[in-house]
């Protein structure tokens, strides 16, 4: 389990690098059937996703936002997965 004291983890990987990891306190991504979010302690969730915004909120409050080609999401244990083949 991945212990942090505000958040949790996410790792957000494209087939050509790790994009971003680190704690957030919840990410509002585009799943096949509308927009969900997961914030810590988050029951485990597998989704595909489609082409859209992801949106995190960090542990230091503050934003970043970008925009994936579909992909699949996971979390579990206060720990996510992105993948996706693209992010701009």
């Amino acid at each position: 389990m991945a212990n942090t004291e505000k958040g949790f983890i996410i790792d957000i990987v494209t087939p050509q690098q790790l994009f971003f990891s680190g704690e957030i306190t919840s990410v509002t991504a585009p799943g096949q059937d509308g927009l969900f979010q997961v914030m810590k302690n988050h029951a485990p969730l597998l989704s595909a996703l489609k082409k859209g915004k992801v949106k995190l909120l960090l542990a230091d409050k503050s934003e970043k936002s970008f925009s994936i080609s579909d992909g699949f999401f996971e979390v579990s244990s206060n720990k996510a997965i992105l993948l996706t083949e693209n992010i701009a």
